[in-house]
């Protein structure tokens, strides 16, 4: 069964804490601009992204795999979770050596604020890996609210620690150690968290984790192809381009990432749900999918329309002017917005029905499409180039979803509310391009943009208003 109350209290709750959340990764964001400037941002989010794919390596496709076989055994709850916590310690050492190694062995040695911020941050790897084993925990029991906690309260220690070191003038590497503080502060709340549902300490059964990284790894090479796809242009476009262009470029995105999360959100939430159902209701699946991607896309519109109505006032709150021409590759990037919903949910599909080999095929492409645009666009475009390369990959990557996820599940499109939200979109930027010539403050505005798109929505009578709640209440 599907027990919609609670992922739509699952969901629901983890999008208003992460609301707050975001505000203070936007003061981060701030203080961070304001500080170390353009080669400095471009430095320090070099580093989180370089450590960030290292802890999708050591992930191992654990995550997904671990909530799915708990879903379908849960009375080996605990001997799969203890498995994993031990897989996962070994794995997140060894990553955090070997990302510490390649810097020290490349080209960036030579750059004390990389390779030594690298080194300090490579903390924030260890830790979230651990912690993230008692996200397994929150998941299945669709408590993900108390994650989403536990990132607040670190990231809350995190701008204490971040003020700190800008108030006494700190350097670049107290800076980075910021980031250790983060995922320090992440275990140890997800750890008081989870501790009330269940208790586990590390344990290894050979049978038993063996039975595990069987299935866990050809996802773990799904999960590291696709976070290189999302931190290739980052990369590329450092390496390419060097620091202040990808400062720039990091202002634009990090915009993007900190909206991104509502439709990941919710998609994790049908995780158990797809799992438990993939096999023998999926008529019942369609509709809920189809409901889903509506939802979707009633969401990530206003937000579209926001960031491409008011990208260089966006920019200008979260920088400083120097950043300021990073307001177009943001207006690129938001219209991406839609189609990284539409492909997060999609793929949640195909990881239930366990496509190891489709979705390995699936990424691989999509990794390379991705690395031939921004091999041709940042050297002549620099960060548009990476936004627009960006744009046009998400797209053929939904394309490529669609078409494999029909053959799994036979769900339809709701042509007629999608039709619909469209129109009050354009309706709405419309509204949005006549406010901004008042000159009001833009957050007032931006108030003034989502009334108008809720009262257009209630004007054609489109359900996605109240369509959450019900395709998610208990039946």
């Amino acid at each position: 069964m599907l027990n919609r109350k609670a992922i739509f209290i699952n969901t629901a709750s983890q999008v208003l804490v992460r609301f707050v959340t975001l505000a203070f990764t936007l003061v981060a964001i701030k203080i961070l601009t304001g500080y170390i400037g353009t080669a400095g941002v471009g430095k320090y989010n070099t580093i989180t992204t370089y450590v960030n794919f290292f802890i999708v390596i050591a992930d191992l496709g654990l995550f997904a795999v671990a909530v799915r076989e708990i879903a379908k055994n849960p009375t080996d709850e605990k001997k799969i979770i203890s498995n994993v916590f031990t897989v996962r310690l070994w794995s997140g050492l060894a990553a955090a050596v070997v990302a510490i190694l390649l810097i020290f062995f490349s080209k960036y040695r030579a750059d004390s604020d990389i390779l030594w911020g690298t080194a300090l941050a490579c903390g924030f790897l260890f830790f979230n890996l651990l912690g993230s084993v008692y996200d397994m925990v929150l998941q299945y029991r669709l408590k993900m609210q108390y994650s989403a906690l536990a990132e607040f309260l670190a990231k809350f220690l995190s701008i204490i620690a971040l003020a700190t070191v800008v108030y006494y003038r700190g350097n670049f590497l107290m800076i980075a150690a910021t980031i250790a503080i983060y995922g320090i502060g992440i275990f140890i709340f997800k750890w008081l968290f989870a501790r009330s549902f269940i208790k586990f300490g590390a344990g290894y059964d050979r049978k038993i984790a063996s039975w595990i990284l069987s299935m866990s790894w050809p996802l773990g090479i799904v999960f590291i192809v696709n976070n290189l796809y999302f931190k290739l242009d980052t990369l590329m476009l450092f390496y390419i381009k060097g620091a202040s262009p990808t400062g720039i470029y990091s202002v634009a995105y990090q915009v993007l990432a900190v909206t991104a999360f509502i439709g990941s959100y919710f998609a994790s939430a049908l995780k158990p749900a797809l799992a438990e159902n993939i096999a023998e209701g999926r008529q019942k699946l369609a509709g809920v999918i189809r409901k889903s991607l509506t939802v979707m896309l009633f969401t990530s519109a206003p937000i579209v329309i926001i960031c491409a109505v008011f990208a260089k006032d966006i920019i200008l709150f979260l920088s400083t002017p120097a950043f300021l021409s990073g307001s177009t590759a943001l207006v690129i990037l938001t219209f991406t917005l839609p189609f990284i919903y539409f492909d997060t949910l999609l793929s949640e599909i195909m990881i239930a029905n366990d496509e190891r080999k489709l979705l390995i095929r699936v990424s691989i492409f999509i990794l390379l499409f991705n690395f031939i645009c921004n091999l041709i666009l940042i050297p002549r475009y620099s960060f548009i180039g990476a936004a627009w390369g960006t744009l046009v990959s998400e797209i053929l990557l939904l394309a490529v979803n669609i078409y494999y996820t029909r053959k799994i599940v036979p769900y339809t499109f709701d042509f007629g509310t999608i039709a619909k939200i469209v129109l009050i979109s354009v309706l709405t930027l419309t509204v949005g391009l006549v406010l901004k010539l008042t000159g009001l403050y833009f957050l007032i505005l931006i108030a003034g943009v989502i009334i108008a798109y809720l009262a257009f929505a209630a004007l054609f009578k489109i359900s996605n208003i109240t369509s959450l709640k019900a395709l998610l209440s208990k039946e």
